[in-house]
């Protein structure tokens, strides 16, 4: 028979538990977390940028996006065990990738 480990026997009764938790047991869980945040800001700026000047800029929404989710995971560094150094350096990979994107692009305002 199979022993699962539970939440009781994991050792961690704080908040940062509820997430450490998680990510040992299914480690592709804090990468989903970040593309889940990454899609929601993105697609909350960019339709936000529609609405008010009835055209939305992808590439902006891009950039503001993955430099929010570097943010967050630079944040989650700070709870040991969290995230892992892979998850980290695509984190800021696509951030630096964006922002060339965005310097280089032909669409100048």
């Amino acid at each position: 028979m199979a022993h699962y480990q539970t939440f009781q026997q994991h050792n961690q009764t704080d908040l940062a538990g509820l997430f450490v938790y998680p990510a040992d047991i299914v480690p592709l869980f804090i990468p989903l977390l970040l593309f889940i945040l990454f899609a929601i800001v993105m697609m909350g700026t960019y339709f936000s940028q529609r609405r008010l000047t009835t055209k939305g800029d992808f590439l902006s929404s891009f950039v503001t996006a993955s430099f929010f989710v570097a943010v967050v995971a630079s944040v989650m560094t700070l709870v040991d065990g969290l995230i892992n150094l892979l998850t980290l350096s695509i984190t800021y990979g696509v951030f630096i990738i964006s922002v060339m994107f965005l310097l280089f692009s032909e669409d100048k305002v």
